[in-house]
């Protein structure tokens, strides 16, 4: 049962942070590679890719909410999320290099394959190990301050891991034989496996669990009702989403439009770097700015960064330089929406409690961690329909007129659409305010029952 906690530590707080080290070491591979290694490396059609990726996130939506659940029900002596990082985190990482050794053969094979490999990381242990991450915060203590903190260092260590593998992926596949060589991107994912599973490990030593689940779900039906008529939990949710959106805008979308757009993938890392290094220096700061902003206040303002960069984007005339200080903006923008968004989901625990009679925690978070794989996944495989539809191929060096068009297009507007929702939704999500008088209310209820 819950209990009046003491304060969490700094080093604590930061090795909680590194595990999305390892982590995002693994998704940032998968999500942001993967499509062009199927497309590029392999030359598979873009569609086909889609349609893998669409009917997955089907099986992704439901895992999440199942691990979630399992992680709230089962615990040993280490605690709920603990024993799940020690036990899978090594399987998480053999499973993602299997997904990059596709086997000659017919196509109908290699769909096969990559279907299976695809779900084997993406929908089981990829989801198993980094839902048990992101609930570890909420059994750690049980203060909103100290866990929105430990959310935000997360966020922090995430963003950072993403600009460098943006920078150093492709360096380091051409290191082990070149970007057309399916044997160089399997030896460069099994470096950054290895590196990654450091500081998972670190999570298991020195993270210590020290809050019990007070009223976990009998079911998953009834922790995925909990989160249905939490109103809040939507709203947060879909801040999850749209940055999301505009992550993989940065990280996926970007490579086509630099390489058939602009003409020049070597200016990957430094667009990631502009795009993702503000979210790493606001995740920093952040944490600290909670003492006179709200989250609130915070991601207003970060979609309002988003939606002038991108309009500045769309109709300034195009130079490297105006794409590089626009992504800054916008990723300065995508930083406070990444950095509060975690912690948004956990300030709606108390709201669901107070609404339902039922604190769910891990459930919540599984079913916003949605947000993020439906952000990264199902934009993924809209925009394998879109290369289709405008007729890519990945074996030619330069694209036809109407192809890089499409793909023009799809970088400029996407992200003013999203920057447009994200703005609209946060403007009403004001749980922060009203939690003091949740929480007081959760507690008068407990104290009667009691009496």
């Amino acid at each position: 049962m819950a209990t009046e906690m003491k304060k969490i530590s700094l080093f604590e707080k930061l090795i909680y942070g590194s595990g999305d080290v390892g982590l995002n070491a693994m998704y940032t591979l998968f999500s942001s590679y993967v499509l062009m290694f199927y497309t590029d490396v392999l030359m598979i059609n873009a569609a086909l890719i889609g349609t893998v990726i669409m009917i997955s996130k089907i099986f992704d939506g439901i895992s999440d909410l199942i691990a979630g659940q399992l992680i709230d029900k089962h615990k040993n002596k280490y605690g709920h999320c603990i024993p799940v990082l020690m036990k899978w985190a090594i399987p998480m990482v053999l499973s993602v290099i299997l997904v990059f050794t596709v086997p000659d053969g017919s196509v109908g094979l290699r769909v096969a394959y990559i279907f299976i490999t695809y779900n084997l990381f993406n929908t089981i242990l990829y989801t198993y190990v980094g839902m048990a991450h992101g609930s570890l915060a909420s059994y750690v203590t049980n203060d909103s301050k100290d866990r929105s903190q430990m959310l935000i260092f997360k966020m922090m260590f995430a963003a950072a891991t993403q600009t460098i593998m943006a920078s150093v992926m492709i360096p380091m596949v051409e290191y082990f034989g070149g970007q057309q060589m399916q044997s160089a991107w399997i030896k460069a994912i099994m470096v950054f496996g290895v590196i990654g599973l450091i500081p998972i490990a670190l999570n298991v030593f020195f993270v210590k669990e020290r809050v019990e689940n007070d009223a976990p779900a009998e079911n998953i039906l009834i922790g995925v009702k909990c989160a249905v008529v939490n109103k809040y939990w939507w709203m947060a949710f879909i801040v999850n989403l749209m940055a999301n959106f505009i992550l993989t805008f940065n990280l996926s979308v970007s490579l086509y439009y630099l390489k058939d757009v602009v003409g020049n993938i070597a200016l990957m890392g430094t667009f990631v770097a502009c795009s993702n290094l503000p979210g790493v220096i606001i995740s920093a700061v952040a944490p600290f700015l909670l003492n006179k902003f709200t989250k609130q206040q915070m991601v207003i303002f970060g979609a309002g960064c988003m939606l002038a960069a991108q309009i500045a984007f769309i109709f300034m005339p195009f130079t490297t330089t105006m794409l590089f200080l626009t992504a800054l903006l916008r990723g300065i923008g995508m930083g406070f929406a990444m950095g509060m968004a975690g912690a948004l989901i956990g300030d709606t625990i108390d709201y669901g409690e107070w609404k339902t009679g039922v604190r769910v925690q891990s459930v919540l978070f599984s079913a916003a961690s949605v947000g993020a794989k439906v952000g990264q996944g199902a934009l993924t495989a809209a925009f394998g329909f879109v290369l289709s539809a405008i007729a890519y191929d990945g074996s030619l060096t330069v694209q036809a007129a109407g192809t890089i068009s499409g793909i023009d297009a799809f970088f400029k507007y996407g992200p003013l659409v999203v920057a447009i929702i994200l703005l609209i939704d946060i403007l009403m999500l004001d749980v922060e305010k009203k939690n003091p008088q949740f929480i007081r209310e959760i507690a008068e209820r407990k104290a009667g029952k009691n009496a």
